[in-house]
């Protein structure tokens, strides 16, 4: 005898509760998953609870148990989908070093590289619902979002303007809502809002039509 002890394999019961426990952590992530492909395929109205459930592989309760309704597996997916995304954007251009030129580029770009995904689109519908079906979700979005992103921009074109970039006297926060309305409008035109603006490749001609347009605008004479 060698005098080590060896460990006892895990029995069966154990190596149960082990995935059991592992399946719990997994399941709100798959329940996520699959509301985000059955949201994107029905809309956040059309699509029920036990859909949710169904696509999951779960029980309607067990959505519940994490989701305890719709509007909260809605600013779940708001948080990964928008939220999240908005706060790197405009950190992004907070910490932007380079010139005005770089940083409408960068930020078009980016702003549509996340118009690609569907539940964008829904999600400013949703911030634009006259019908006030989701106030909580319509406030964060214009609030938490839309809001402190405008401001970004708006400290981007006063900086702007001090460096002699962009033309002296107008006012930032104007300049910034012009600026962002158009990327509005390339998102919302493909589900009945605004204007249709066609394909991704012809949203992204008038994405860079209208950035080139703004720079000659406020271009110093």
């Amino acid at each position: 005898m060698t005098g080590r002890t060896v460990a006892a394999p895990a029995t069966p019961h154990r190596q149960s509760a082990a995935a059991r426990r592992e399946r719990a952590r997994a399941r709100p992530r798959e329940i996520l998953d699959a509301a985000r492909d059955l949201f994107s395929r029905k809309g956040f109205e059309a699509a029920r609870m036990d859909e949710v459930a169904a696509a999951a592989g779960v029980t309607k309760p067990a959505v519940y148990r994490y989701f305890p309704g719709k509007d909260r597996l809605i600013e779940a997916l708001l948080e990964e989908d928008l939220a999240i995304p908005f706060r790197q954007l405009s950190a992004w251009v907070d910490g932007h070093e380079g010139s005005i030129e770089a940083l409408i580029g960068g930020f078009s770009d980016r702003v549509g590289a996340l118009q690609t995904g569907g539940l964008m689109r829904g999600y400013l519908v949703l911030a634009l619902d006259g019908a006030g079906r989701h106030p909580a979700i319509a406030d964060f979005i214009r609030n938490q979002i839309l809001a402190p992103g405008l401001l970004v921009l708006a400290r981007a074109f006063h900086q702007a303007m001090e460096r002699g970039e962009l033309a002296p006297g107008h006012d930032p926060a104007l300049m910034a809502r012009l600026f962002f309305a158009p990327f509005l409008q390339t998102a919302l035109g493909t589900v009945g809002y605004a204007l249709p603006v066609g394909d991704d490749a012809e949203r992204e001609r008038y994405r860079a039509f209208h950035s080139a347009a703004f720079l000659r605008a406020f271009r110093p004479a």
